[in-house]
Order: structure tokens, then C-alpha cells, then sequence
């Protein structure tokens, strides 16, 4: 049995769907980052990084989104949820690799300036630099989306879960009115928000498209 450690509408989300759109059996459990319970010894025994996700595989716990996703398209090859060879493969652990480093990261100025600053106004300062860098960031993956259905073009992948994951932290209220019109992405995460392992995975964790949580 799988188990997917997740904390609502966090990155996890990405694995959330992937599990879900793999038609796998799986359990749940909550980490609630808001009570710090990823601090937890008991649970740092699973992730010694305090971070979700992370995927309990009988007794072994892979963690990363990257990995995770990897391993869940490994699970069901004939589902081809992400390209196996080639230039295709390439292309796939590019998306991964730029949605896990550079847009992730973008985020976390705005949503948790403590951790990059003591003082009110040192965390004033990291939001207002931390807000130019995230436009600049969205700006530039509303480009390279472009007008295509997925991130792979025609080609439906988990590259397009974890891309969804970044479009619904943009719709938080913290930034509303402080983006730039992101056309390409806004259209693409209406698209997304009806696939079913997307629908079904947001429902799971009280979320809702275009907000957030339903309750």
C-alpha cells in the first residue's frame, strides 16, 4: 500500500493528482503545517527534512515531488504519464526541474518572509523584492507555456500536475491585484481544474478552482 504524508494545497497536491490519475490504490495522511507538525519527531523519522511530500512505499519513504512522480508514472507505464526516452524524457525532467527549483522557490519570499529575515521591516523588504522576482518568474512561464493544451504541447504528462499546483498558489490572497494578466496560465488551469484526477484530489483536500479552500 502507498501513503502520500501531504499538507493541503501544498506541492504535495502534484503527487496528490498523480496518484490519482494513475488509478492507484493509496492512503492519506495529513501533515498540518500549520500546527509544524512535519517538526515532529515522528515524523521527521520519515523525512528528517520536515517537508511534504513524501511517499510511504511499504517500509522505504521516497521523498521530492520529482521522485515521487517519477515513481508513479514507473507504476503504470502503459499510462505513459511522463516521456520514458529521449529528447521527449528530457523535456519532461526539464519542466520538473524548473517548476521544483525556480518557480517553487519564487514563491517562498511572499508566502514566508520569516524564514529569510528576523525584523517586520527586513521581511517587508524580502516581500517587496520577492514580488518583483515572482512576476518576473510568471511572466516568463506564461511564455514558455505558450498556447499549447500541456506543458508538453499535445502531449497530457505529470509535468502538467505539478505545473497546476504553482497557477493555484497565484490565485491566493496575498497576491491578488499584484500580478501581471498570466492569460496562458489562467487558461490552462481552467483546463486542468476539469480533469478528474485534479478535481478529485482538490476535493480530497477542501480546495477549490479558482479559489482555494472551500470551507
Amino acid at each position: 500500500m502507498l501513503k502520500l504524508y501531504y499538507n493541503p494545497g501544498s506541492c504535495s497536491l502534484a503527487s496528490h493528482a498523480a496518484l490519482e490519475e494513475a488509478g492507484l490504490e493509496y492512503q492519506v495522511e495529513l501533515v498540518d503545517l500549520r500546527k509544524e507538525v512535519q517538526y515532529s519527531s515522528e515524523y521527521r523519522q520519515k523525512n528528517p527534512w520536515a517537508r511534504i511530500p513524501a511517499l510511504q512505499i511499504g517500509d522505504e519513504i521516497l521523498t521530492e515531488n520529482v521522485a515521487i512522480l517519477h515513481y508513479i508514472a514507473d507504476l503504470v507505464p502503459e499510462r505513459e504519464l511522463l516521456p520514458r526516452s529521449g529528447l521527449e524524457h528530457a523535456r519532461g525532467l526539464e519542466w520538473l526541474a524548473l517548476l521544483s527549483s525556480t518557480v517553487h522557490v519564487a514563491f517562498r519570499p511572499i508566502f514566508r518572509p520569516n524564514r529569510f529575515a528576523a525584523t517586520d521591516d527586513a521581511q517587508r523588504d524580502v516581500l517587496s523584492t520577492g514580488l518583483g522576482t515572482l512576476r518576473s518568474v510568471l511572466t516568463l512561464l506564461d511564455e514558455r507555456l505558450g498556447d499549447g493544451p500541456y506543458a508538453l504541447g499535445d502531449r497530457f504528462s505529470f509535468c502538467d500536475l505539478y505545473l497546476f499546483v504553482f497557477i493555484l498558489w497565484s490565485r491566493r490572497p496575498v497576491l491578488d491585484g499584484k500580478l501581471p494578466p498570466l492569460h496562458r496560465l489562467a487558461a490552462f488551469g481552467d483546463r486542468l481544474a476539469a480533469r478528474p484526477s485534479i478535481a478529485s484530489a482538490l476535493k480530497q483536500e477542501d480546495l477549490a478552482w479558482p479559489g482555494e479552500v472551500t470551507s
